[in-house]
């Protein structure tokens, strides 16, 4: 019998706890950005987010004018637009699970 019970505990562990894939909140900036840019007549037409050490994400649960962000990620991305292709910083702030980026810019990388 517990040799049951074990197995059922394992198996229960091992099942997916929903049918659907967590939310992937980076891509959700890289989607966002490409979005805000093509709204504002820009020409971007990538967004490429470094995930690696360069990247901090720092939560959090606070309104920002008026506008409730749960995750700030400040990091790296490769641009690609009509221009070419350029690697610079970002901010992007996003709203959480189920929600959507509320911000995002590209910071140029001095020279």
């Amino acid at each position: 019998m517990p040799r049951l019970l074990i197995a059922v505990a394992l198996l229960a562990f091992a099942a997916p706890a929903s049918s659907q894939a967590p939310q992937d909140f980076l891509r959700d900036c890289e989607v966002f950005a490409i979005a805000e840019s093509k709204r504002d007549g820009g020409s971007l037409k990538s967004v490429r987010i470094a995930r690696g050490d360069s990247l901090i994400e720092n939560r959090f649960d606070r309104k920002i004018g008026g506008v409730h962000v749960s995750t700030e990620y400040l990091g790296r991305a490769q641009f690609i637009d009509d221009g070419g292709s350029r690697n610079a910083a970002f901010v992007c702030l996003h709203a959480g699970s189920g929600k959507k980026p509320v911000y995002f810019v590209e910071v140029p990388i001095g020279r």
